[in-house]
C-alpha cells in the first residue's frame, strides 16, 4: 500500500484537476471551489512538489487532498479511485468505478460566505488594560527569567522598550483582574480567555503585542525559554484575525523603500534593531489576500527561517506577490543557521 500511496501522490495534481472539470488557468491557477471568489486564488505547485494552496481560504494539500475533498469523500477511497484511474493494473477493492463529477454543482454547493469579523475597540482597551496591569505588578522571578531569556536571544533592553513587550508576572492575579473588570462574554469574545474564562497565555507569559493605529489589537504569548513536550512556544488568540507585526511601520516609509518580511516577531525585531525595515506575518503559512494592499509601493524581501516551512512559505509568498505586481525577492540564511536572530547572534 506504501508504494501505491508514493505513487498516487506523483500523479500530476493538474490533470486531476483538468479530468475533474476544472479550467486550469495557464497550467498554474484556477478557481477555488472551497470558498466563493471571481478571481482564481488557488494555485498549483506541479511535481515533484505537487501540491495546491489557495490564497484565499488557505487550503492546501496534495492531489489526494484535492480529490477526496471536492468529492467528499474519505482519504482511503480517494486513494483507491484514483490508483484505479492513473497507476496502470491497479484494481483496487474490487467494484469501484471511476467518479464522475458535476463541476457546476461543486460550485454551487460552496458556502456562504462568513461575517466579516469586526474588531470592536473595547478588545484594544482589554488589552491594553492587560498590559498596563502586568507592568504595574511588581518584579517576579518568572519577570526575571523571562528578560533573561529576551536577552539571550539578542533582544535587548531598547527592543523591549520600543515593541512595548511585557511579562504576565502574576498568572491568577492577572486572571481575577480582568474577570472582575469586564464581562465574560467580552473577554472570550476578546479571545484572550478561553472558554472557561481563564486566561490563554498560562504557559506563555511573554507576551508580544500587536499595534494598528497605534492600538494593541492582538497578543500573541511566548514560552521562557523550550516549551515542555506537548506545548508549542507561541500561543496565538483564537477568534480574532492576527495582522502584520509592526504593520504601522508601513504607513510612515516612502514609496519604493526596502521591506523585509519575516515569520516570527522576533526576527523582524532583530532586523529592525539593525536598522531594516522589518514586519512579520508571525508564520510561513499566514498570508491574507487583503495583506497585499500593504505592500504595493514597496521592495520587499522574504526572509523566513531556513527549513522546510520557511522554504516553501517563501516560494508560496513570492509567487503571490509577484502575481500582484510587487517587487520582490528573497534572502538567503547560511546552512546550520535556523532564524534571523541566530544568524546576528553569531555575527
Amino acid at each position: 500500500m506504501d508504494e501505491i500511496l508514493q505513487k498516487v501522490k506523483e500523479i500530476d495534481i493538474r490533470q486531476v484537476a483538468r479530468d475533474l472539470g476544472f479550467d486550469v488557468i495557464q497550467t498554474r491557477r484556477m478557481l477555488c471551489p472551497f470558498h466563493a471568489e471571481d478571481t482564481p486564488s488557488l494555485v498549483f505547485y506541479p511535481p515533484p512538489q505537487n501540491e495546491f494552496h489557495c490564497f484565499g481560504c488557505g487550503k492546501r494539500g496534495d492531489v489526494i487532498n484535492l480529490y477526496a475533498d471536492v468529492c467528499q469523500i474519505d482519504f482511503k477511497t480517494a486513494l483507491d479511485e484514483l490508483a484505479i484511474k492513473y497507476i496502470p493494473y491497479y484494481e483496487g477493492y474490487g467494484s469501484i468505478k471511476t467518479r464522475k463529477i458535476d463541476i457546476k454543482s461543486i460550485y454551487t454547493r460552496k458556502p456562504v460566505q462568513e461575517k466579516r469579523f469586526v474588531f470592536q475597540t473595547k478588545f484594544s482597551e482589554i488589552y491594553e488594560d492587560f498590559q498596563k496591569f502586568c507592568l504595574n505588578l511588581p518584579a517576579t522571578e518568572s519577570a526575571r527569567k523571562a528578560a533573561e531569556y529576551l536577552r539571550g536571544r539578542g533582544i535587548d533592553d531598547w527592543t523591549i522598550r520600543h515593541f512595548k513587550l511585557f511579562v504576565l508576572k502574576n498568572y491568577g492575579l492577572a486572571n481575577d483582574y480582568l474577570k472582575e473588570k469586564y464581562k465574560t462574554e467580552d473577554l472570550i469574545a476578546s479571545g484572550i480567555v478561553n472558554e472557561r474564562g481563564n486566561l490563554v497565555f498560562f504557559k506563555h507569559p511573554i507576551i508580544i503585542p500587536y499595534y494598528q493605529n497605534d492600538r494593541i489589537v492582538y497578543l500573541q504569548g511566548r514560552t521562557i525559554g523550550e516549551p515542555s513536550e506537548g506545548t508549542n512556544k507561541y500561543q496565538f488568540m483564537t477568534g480574532i484575525p492576527r495582522t502584520i507585526f509592526n504593520i504601522d511601520l508601513l504607513k510612515k516609509l516612502p514609496g519604493n523603500s526596502e521591506v523585509y518580511v519575516t515569520e516570527g516577531a522576533f526576527d523582524c525585531m532583530t532586523l529592525f534593531r539593525q536598522g531594516l525595515s522589518a514586519v512579520s506575518l508571525g508564520s510561513a503559512k499566514t498570508f491574507k489576500k487583503e495583506w497585499v494592499k500593504y505592500f504595493k509601493k514597496f521592495k520587499v524581501w522574504i526572509w523566513f527561517d531556513n527549513d522546510d516551512a520557511g522554504k516553501k512559505g517563501t516560494i508560496d509568498l513570492m509567487e503571490e506577490l509577484y502575481l500582484n505586481g510587487i517587487t520582490v525577492d528573497r534572502k538567503y540564511l547560511p546552512d546550520g543557521i535556523k532564524d534571523i536572530n541566530e544568524f546576528f547572534q553569531k555575527k
